[in-house]
């Protein structure tokens, strides 16, 4: 596969899966658009990086990406209290 087709399969995979995210309220509409353009960067500048011959590891995702209040796995709140009668 040549490495334009990749950059683009790549490319469109991102774009879907932040299409998604949005659309589930798990990211802002702005996180995505950073994202985005952060990832079409990525794919710019790394010219021939995707080629045979290259063993570099991908780049460590970074945990800049908020999570939706109320949503699961946010900060643990305790419980409400019970009202008394």
């Amino acid at each position: 596969m040549s490495p334009k087709l990749t950059k683009t399969i790549i490319g469109a995979v991102v774009a879907i899966a932040l299409a998604a995210a949005v659309s589930y309220g798990l990211i802002s509409q702005q996180t995505a658009d950073q994202i985005q353009t952060q990832a079409n960067q990525t794919l710019q500048n790394d010219q021939g990086s995707l080629g045979p011959g290259s063993n570099q590891p991908p780049p460590a995702p970074s945990n800049t990406i908020p999570q939706a209040p109320g949503q699961p796995g946010a900060s643990p709140q305790p419980p409400a209290p019970v009202p008394r009668q």
